[in-house]
Formats: structure tokens, C-alpha cells, sequence
């Protein structure tokens, strides 16, 4: 396993939409982590009658767990995951992500 930069992500508030509903949006936050990347795993997903495949990992770091909170997704080589959940019992901090739909938003990350 290599180790790579990742970027990091934290939604933001841009405003409201007709029914006042608040509307997010991805932002950079300009600070990076080092993570090590296993190889991925295809995960078959059959909630509500949808048949897709989504790629489910987990990252591994060795940065401060506060560098991670609030952060929403991370881009790593070019990919961009939403953060699912951040684990820190250990010497090493475990990242579980699922990666993001083809445009890099999807609705879990906007908060819907």
C-alpha cells in the first residue's frame, strides 16, 4: 500500500431554495491528509429496488482525528468520496468512505 494526498471537503450553506430548505455546497478547505489506500470492493446495493454497484472503503491515516472533523468527502487521486464514518480508537485513524456519483455530489453529502 502507497500512501496519497487527500484532499479534504466540508459543506458549506449557500443560501436557501423556494421552500427554505437550506442548499449546501462542497468546499475545498485547502488542508490535505496522508492516507493509505487497501484495494476496493465493489458492494452490491438493492435498497428501494435499485441494482447499482458502489465502492465502499476504508482509508487509514495517521493525522490528528480533529483534522477530520466536520469534513464531509475527501478527493483522493482525483476520485471524490463522502466521509461515512471517522473510527480513532487506535494508533491510526480509520476513514470509511463511499464514493461520490460521476458528477461529485450526491444526496447524502448535500444533507437531503
Amino acid at each position: 500500500m502507497r500512501w496519497y494526498r487527500a484532499l479534504t471537503y466540508k459543506r458549506e450553506q449557500t443560501g436557501k431554495d423556494e421552500t427554505r430548505n437550506p442548499v449546501f455546497e462542497l468546499v475545498e478547505t485547502g488542508e490535505h491528509i496522508l492516507v493509505r489506500t487497501p484495494p476496493w470492493m465493489p458492494v452490491l446495493d438493492e435498497t428501494e429496488g435499485n441494482r447499482f454497484n458502489m465502492v465502499e472503503r476504508t482509508f487509514l491515516t495517521k493525522s490528528k482525528p480533529e483534522l477530520l472533523e466536520g469534513v464531509a468527502a475527501i478527493k483522493v487521486r482525483g476520485v471524490l468520496y463522502s466521509v461515512e464514518s471517522v473510527t480513532h480508537e487506535a494508533p491510526t485513524v480509520a476513514v470509511n468512505v463511499r464514493r461520490c456519483t460521476k458528477d461529485g455530489w450526491d444526496d447524502h453529502i448535500a444533507g437531503r
